[in-house]
């Protein structure tokens, strides 16, 4: 039997396979497909006015548009989308009990035209099937959790998809097999929606930062006080740059990326992270997969070892004296990290120094104090200036939790430390600052001399200000008193007083502090007022803006 356009009145399908060329266009009539009947339409059905009523198959090739009725009151109801090209399915607020969408291939789409209820079964066997979110964001995906979702391998829905008769303690699947949502405790949604963007499906998150090209949002009806565990899955072609077994959430908070940098769980056979606990408050945040370790290409040098030409002096190291575990747990430091070594890596290691990320909200350097620290790591500093890992070779890399322009610092035990200009994020995941060039550190304005010193012999190059032999971050008559003490108690070792590193404490130290406190240097000392100028002192401040206890 073959219907081509007509305007039909009355027609039942019962017990057989019915072919219909062309499109099936009801404009009033009355369609019945009874039980184990079937009917195959190559092009599109349009329900304009009238009643299909749907207790069989129907498979549609075309579009499926319904402005009318369409009911479903058996077992069965089976309505399957196939073919090739771009179909539009929209259901006009109906229930479709079972629904399948099996087109050719991938490039084969079937797209919303508006919400469409699915209340028995989904079976997504073949091409390609998006909600058309970027067009339309308010075109769902609907269904009872009690719906069964049933995926093709590598198969998976673009933009949104709507979780009723919503219940706590149990997983339910949304766009793919792992997109998973559980919550527990407080008061359960009645509902929860989903929507995903691969990068297929325009997927870029918000920003331009380092990222998997997906993006996740979620939202809900009522519920209060809960947390939730998500999967988030996504495909290895979206890694970018980022290391698969790295992977960690990050909330979109304002304008700030969060990474959640602890309690991450990672499948990479199955290619999802798994987050358990998100407060009820941040559910509804955008959300996104990235990388949180990012390298950071660092230079600089300290002047006490220099050499006064081109590099600077491994003594500490030659003597064996440079302890294997890091040494910045200490105030004014106050770093926990656990950095050992078994051995000294490389020979060319001057000594261990703590390497900062900050990113204050204001993005100003003079609020880039120690409450903005977003990441922070201990690594070796090389003869040439190079700052590595504990491997001695690679450059040091950090975990950041949060994404966005920020500033590097740079701190040594006995050296003032110094502030980096602002450094934006990137997708590469890198921070690099060269702090041997001079304008590549940040002086505070009203500063009385740079935050940095010439050092002799290598041209242009500049170091750390030496002789913060107490760790006050200034370097005045103390330092100088600290060290004179230091040699009349035979002090040895790996001490704050040997500010040229030396291994030995002498003469030559007291005269490097004294050098730093003649030159009436300044960094940036908010403490201090702040005037364009210049301002005579007989100490030197950190250019870190802490406050410091002078």
């Amino acid at each position: 039997m073959k219907i081509r356009n007509f305007l039909l009145s009355t027609i039942a399908f019962s017990g057989l396979a019915t072919s219909v060329n062309a499109q099936l266009y009801n404009n009033g009539g009355t369609i019945t497909i009874q039980n184990n009947a079937y009917v195959f339409v190559t092009g599109e059905v349009i329900n304009t006015a009238g009643t299909i009523t749907n207790d069989g198959k129907l498979e549609v090739k075309g579009n499926f548009t319904n402005a009318a009725t369409y009911n479903s009151t058996g077992a069965e109801d089976s309505l399957l989308l196939t073919g090739t090209g771009t179909a539009i399915l929209n259901g006009g607020g109906t229930t479709i009990n079972y629904l399948t969408i099996n087109k050719t291939t991938i490039a084969d789409i079937v797209k919303l035209g508006g919400n469409i209820l699915v209340a028995k079964k989904l079976d997504f066997l073949g091409g390609t099937f998006t909600t058309d979110p970027l067009v339309n964001p308010t075109f769902a995906v609907v269904s009872p959790i009690t719906a069964v979702y049933n995926f093709a391998p590598g198969a998976e829905i673009i933009g949104s998809v709507r979780r009723t008769g919503w219940l706590s303690g149990a997983a339910n699947v949304f766009n793919q097999p792992n997109m998973l949502v559980t919550t527990n405790a407080g008061t359960a949604p009645t509902d929860v929606t989903v929507t995903m963007l691969p990068q297929t499906g325009g997927g870029d998150p918000t920003q331009i930062e380092r990222e998997v090209t997906r993006s996740y949002k979620f939202a809900q009806t009522g519920g209060s006080a809960f947390t939730a565990d998500i999967r988030y899955p996504y495909l290895t072609t979206e890694l970018n740059t980022n290391t698969e077994a790295n992977l960690v959430p990050w909330k979109l908070i304002a304008t700030e990326w969060n990474g959640l940098t602890a309690g991450s769980t990672r499948d990479v056979v199955n290619h999802f992270v798994n987050y358990t606990a998100i407060p009820a408050t941040d559910f509804v945040n955008e959300w996104k997969l990235a990388d949180p370790k990012y390298t950071f290409n660092v230079n600089a040098n300290l002047r006490g070892p220099w050499n006064g030409t081109t590099a600077m002096n491994t003594a500490l190291n030659t003597a064996g004296i440079i302890p294997l575990a890091q040494p910045y747990n200490v105030t004014p430091f106050n770093y926990t990290g656990t950095e050992t070594v078994a051995t000294i890596p490389n020979a060319n290691v001057v000594d261990w120094v703590l390497i900062e990320l900050r990113k204050p909200l204001s993005g100003l350097a003079q609020d880039a104090l120690s409450s903005t620290i977003t990441g922070r790591k201990v690594g070796f500093l090389l003869n040439n200036g190079t700052v590595v890992n504990l491997d001695g070779v690679t450059p040091i890399n950090i975990d950041i939790a949060k994404q966005g322009s920020a500033f590097i610092t740079i701190r040594h035990r006995n050296h003032l430390g110094v502030l980096s200009n602002a450094i934006p994020s990137n997708a590469a995941g890198t921070f690099t600052n060269d702090y041997t060039v001079l304008a590549n550190s940040y002086m505070a304005s009203g500063a009385a001399s740079s935050p940095m010193v010439l050092l002799a012999g290598a041209t242009g190059k500049y170091g750390l200000w030496a002789g913060d032999a107490n760790k006050s971050g200034v370097v005045n008559g103390t330092d100088v008193s600290a060290i004179k003490s230091a040699i009349a108690n035979s002090l040895t070792g790996y001490a704050l007083t040997d500010v040229n590193l030396s291994s030995s404490i002498n003469g030559t130290d007291v005269s490097l502090a004294k050098g730093t406190v003649a030159a009436s240097g300044s960094g940036s000392n908010p403490a201090r007022p702040s005037t364009n100028t210049p301002i005579k002192v007989t100490k030197v401040f950190t250019n870190i803006p802490d406050p410091i206890s002078e």
